[in-house]
Protein backbone atom coordinates (compact mmCIF):
# COMPACT_ATOMS: atom_id res chain seq x y z
CA UNK A 1 0.00 0.00 0.00
CA UNK A 2 1.41 3.39 -0.98
CA UNK A 3 0.47 7.00 -1.47
CA UNK A 4 1.96 7.79 -4.86
CA UNK A 5 4.33 10.78 -4.53
CA UNK A 6 2.77 14.08 -5.57
CA UNK A 7 3.73 17.73 -5.61
CA UNK A 8 2.90 20.13 -2.79
CA UNK A 9 4.23 23.50 -1.73
CA UNK A 10 6.65 24.12 1.09
CA UNK A 11 7.17 27.58 2.49
CA UNK A 12 9.84 29.43 4.41
CA UNK A 13 9.07 33.06 5.11
CA UNK A 14 7.98 34.57 1.79
CA UNK A 15 9.59 31.78 -0.28
CA UNK A 16 7.23 29.09 -1.58
CA UNK A 17 8.74 26.23 -3.58
CA UNK A 18 7.56 22.84 -4.87
CA UNK A 19 8.30 19.61 -3.07
CA UNK A 20 7.31 15.99 -3.60
CA UNK A 21 5.74 14.06 -0.74
CA UNK A 22 4.55 10.47 -0.50
CA UNK A 23 3.87 7.73 2.00
CA UNK A 24 4.26 3.97 1.98
CA UNK A 25 3.84 0.97 4.26
CA UNK A 26 6.97 -0.52 5.77
CA UNK A 27 5.63 -3.77 7.19
CA UNK A 28 3.07 -2.66 9.78
CA UNK A 29 4.56 0.85 9.99
CA UNK A 30 4.29 3.90 7.72
CA UNK A 31 7.04 5.90 6.04
CA UNK A 32 6.76 9.45 4.73
CA UNK A 33 9.28 10.92 2.29
CA UNK A 34 9.60 14.51 1.16
CA UNK A 35 12.09 15.96 -1.30
CA UNK A 36 12.77 19.37 -2.81
CA UNK A 37 15.57 21.12 -4.64
CA UNK A 38 15.83 23.42 -1.58
CA UNK A 39 16.59 20.76 1.07
CA UNK A 40 17.81 17.18 1.42
CA UNK A 41 15.32 14.34 1.08
CA UNK A 42 13.79 13.38 4.41
CA UNK A 43 12.39 9.94 5.13
CA UNK A 44 10.77 9.04 8.46
CA UNK A 45 9.05 5.89 9.72
CA UNK A 46 6.50 5.69 12.54
CA UNK A 47 3.57 3.59 13.74
CA UNK A 48 1.16 5.70 11.66
CA UNK A 49 1.39 8.08 8.72
CA UNK A 50 0.41 11.16 10.74
CA UNK A 51 3.25 10.57 13.21
CA UNK A 52 5.71 9.97 10.35
CA UNK A 53 4.55 13.27 8.82
CA UNK A 54 5.10 15.01 12.17
CA UNK A 55 8.62 13.58 12.31
CA UNK A 56 9.36 14.82 8.78
CA UNK A 57 8.05 18.23 9.79
CA UNK A 58 10.34 18.08 12.82
CA UNK A 59 13.35 18.07 10.50
CA UNK A 60 12.14 20.98 8.39
CA UNK A 61 10.52 23.29 10.93
CA UNK A 62 13.75 24.29 12.72
CA UNK A 63 14.97 25.43 9.28
CA UNK A 64 11.83 27.55 8.84
CA UNK A 65 10.05 25.27 6.33
CA UNK A 66 6.33 24.51 6.60
CA UNK A 67 4.78 21.62 4.65
CA UNK A 68 1.54 22.62 2.94
CA UNK A 69 -0.71 19.64 3.62
CA UNK A 70 -4.02 19.49 5.49
CA UNK A 71 -2.36 17.40 8.21
CA UNK A 72 -0.25 20.46 9.14
CA UNK A 73 -3.19 22.81 9.67
CA UNK A 74 -3.88 24.18 13.16
CA UNK A 75 -7.34 22.61 13.48
CA UNK A 76 -6.49 19.09 12.30
CA UNK A 77 -5.53 16.20 14.59
CA UNK A 78 -6.21 12.43 14.56
CA UNK A 79 -7.80 10.46 17.35
CA UNK A 80 -6.18 7.29 18.62
CA UNK A 81 -8.87 5.21 16.94
CA UNK A 82 -8.29 6.92 13.56
CA UNK A 83 -4.58 6.24 13.93
CA UNK A 84 -5.10 2.59 14.88
CA UNK A 85 -7.77 1.76 12.32
CA UNK A 86 -6.78 4.03 9.44
CA UNK A 87 -3.03 4.30 9.83
CA UNK A 88 -3.18 8.04 10.52
CA UNK A 89 -3.93 8.81 6.87
CA UNK A 90 -6.99 10.77 7.95
CA UNK A 91 -7.58 13.11 10.88
CA UNK A 92 -10.39 15.15 12.33
CA UNK A 93 -11.07 18.81 11.68
CA UNK A 94 -11.44 19.93 15.31
CA UNK A 95 -13.57 22.95 16.17
CA UNK A 96 -13.80 24.65 19.53
CA UNK A 97 -17.22 23.15 20.20
CA UNK A 98 -17.16 19.79 18.42
CA UNK A 99 -15.08 17.30 16.49
CA UNK A 100 -15.80 17.71 12.80
CA UNK A 101 -15.34 15.65 9.70
CA UNK A 102 -12.42 13.44 8.76
CA UNK A 103 -9.97 14.97 6.28
CA UNK A 104 -7.12 13.47 4.26
CA UNK A 105 -3.82 14.26 5.99
CA UNK A 106 -1.80 14.47 2.75
CA UNK A 107 -4.26 16.64 0.82
CA UNK A 108 -2.43 19.77 -0.42
CA UNK A 109 -3.23 22.93 1.55
CA UNK A 110 -2.71 26.65 1.19
CA UNK A 111 0.76 27.49 2.60
CA UNK A 112 -0.82 30.35 4.59
CA UNK A 113 -2.89 27.84 6.63
CA UNK A 114 -0.19 25.54 8.04
CA UNK A 115 1.74 25.74 11.28
CA UNK A 116 4.36 23.91 13.33
CA UNK A 117 3.81 20.55 14.98
CA UNK A 118 4.28 22.15 18.40
CA UNK A 119 1.65 24.85 17.80
CA UNK A 120 -0.72 22.35 16.19
CA UNK A 121 -0.41 19.88 19.08
CA UNK A 122 -1.01 22.63 21.66
CA UNK A 123 -4.08 23.89 19.78
CA UNK A 124 -5.47 20.36 19.40
CA UNK A 125 -5.05 19.77 23.14
CA UNK A 126 -6.79 23.09 23.87
CA UNK A 127 -9.69 22.34 21.52
CA UNK A 128 -10.20 18.77 22.78
CA UNK A 129 -10.26 20.13 26.35
CA UNK A 130 -12.91 22.72 25.39
CA UNK A 131 -15.04 19.97 23.85
CA UNK A 132 -14.59 17.70 26.89
CA UNK A 133 -15.58 20.52 29.24
CA UNK A 134 -18.64 21.40 27.15
CA UNK A 135 -19.71 17.74 27.11
CA UNK A 136 -19.36 17.53 30.89
CA UNK A 137 -21.97 20.26 31.40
Amino acid sequence: MTGRPFEIAVRRGEETVPATIGWRREGWRYAVTISSARFDTIDEIADDAFEALCRVRGHLEPLGWRISVVGAQMDVWPSGMVRDQGGGLRAYRVGTDRIGDLVDVFEPADPETVTTVEAQRAEADRRFELIRNADAH
